[in-house]
């Protein structure tokens, strides 16, 4: 305990007296993980819920959704599956809507365009053609089960009349849920699909046996659960925006000019301590004003200058940090090329 504490204390003193490096929040776009530029436009058809006993995918799964329109295929009871497979359909609507990057048709918009005239023989590029969209999205919700699973639960308690330990045994119930889901993206003019991709996960809630009315409801576990998937639906098929830091290297030098540069940036005067920096690096080849130069070139948008700023610092440092950076700022410059041809 002793030694922990001596530690923490070592630790401590050393943060004070060498201080932490500046680090600059910067907001990062980043490219989709699939390319949609040439499928912006985009109709939602109805999410599929499990059926026992039948099982289908890709181009049957298609024809699924598209019969769906017609509404001739809903069941005398609305069923759970029914409820989460709806509401599936318009989570997808809401979160490819939210990224700001689709134009979006609804089920109801496509059956309403084409006024009745769906039938077995309806394609993608009929849909395509009748809405104005590039891209149909569609799927299902392969997996919907949930499982209640009594259990005893062994608890230590004192006794609050003699303080002795004792013993107890709680009946307990353990409530949980499975969720699958798999989407896919047609393309309206080829009826190719251009993307597919799946989720899974569950969920386990547990209450004492005799508070099994609280347990929450199977509805809304697998709701959450679809909520947890759109997050990842929406980074997969539209750039998106993150919180990122830069951290400039903390000098060793004490050059008073560093310490006035390093002023400058944590007042976001980005401009006067790029120069600083500069100079510093250039006079004597001070490898954290070199590093940090670098760094203020892709805060303030100039990448590829960054790039060969740093290139020059690990070229004539051998820096590992350095190289690091290097390598991180060519896979953004990787980014980048990919975001603009998704933003073309």
């Amino acid at each position: 305990m002793k030694r922990s504490l001596f530690g923490f204390l070592i630790l401590s003193l050393l943060v004070f007296i060498f201080g932490c490096s500046t680090s600059i929040p910067v907001t990062v776009t980043k490219p989709a993980e699939i390319n949609m530029s040439a499928n912006r436009v985009i109709a939602v058809l109805d999410f599929r819920y499990p059926v026992k006993g039948k099982t289908i995918t890709g181009k049957d799964l298609l024809e699924w959704a598209i019969s769906k329109l017609t509404g001739l295929d809903l069941p005398d009871k609305i069923t759970v599956e029914q409820k989460v497979a709806e509401y599936t359909t318009s989570q997808v609507i809401s979160t490819l809507l939210n990224t700001g990057y689709f134009q979006l048709v609804s089920p109801q918009e496509v059956a309403r365009t084409m006024q009745g005239g769906i039938s077995s023989s309806t394609t993608a590029v009929d849909i395509g053609k009748a809405v104005k969209a590039q891209a149909i999205v569609n799927g299902e919700l392969y997996l919907l089960e949930t499982e209640d699973q009594e259990w005893t639960d062994e608890r230590t308690v004192t006794d609050a009349g003699t303080g002795q330990e004792q013993i107890v045994y709680v009946p307990m119930i353990k409530r949980t849920v499975w969720v699958g889901m798999s989407y896919q993206v047609v393309n309206t003019a080829t009826g190719n699909v251009v993307a597919s991709r799946s989720f899974d996960s569950q969920s386990s809630t547990d209450r004492e046996l005799e508070d099994k009315r609280n347990l929450p409801d199977v509805e809304d576990m697998y709701a959450r659960i679809i909520d947890s998937f759109m997050p990842r639906m929406a980074k997969q098929l539209a750039p998106y925006q993150v919180r990122e830091h830069r951290t400039l290297m903390r000098d060793k030098t004490k050059d008073p000019r560093m310490e006035q540069a390093d002023d400058l940036v944590k007042g976001k005067i980005y401009d006067s301590a790029l120069e600083i920096f500069l100079r510093v690096w250039r006079e004597n080849g001070n490898i954290a004003a070199g590093f940090n130069a670098a760094i203020l070139y892709e805060v303030t948008g100039q990448l590829d200058t960054a790039i060969e700023q740093m290139k020059d610092v690990v070229e004539l440092t051998a820096d590992k940090k350095a190289m690091r950076e290097y390598n991180r700022l060519l896979t953004v410059k990787q980014e980048q090329e990919r975001l603009r041809e998704q933003q073309s």
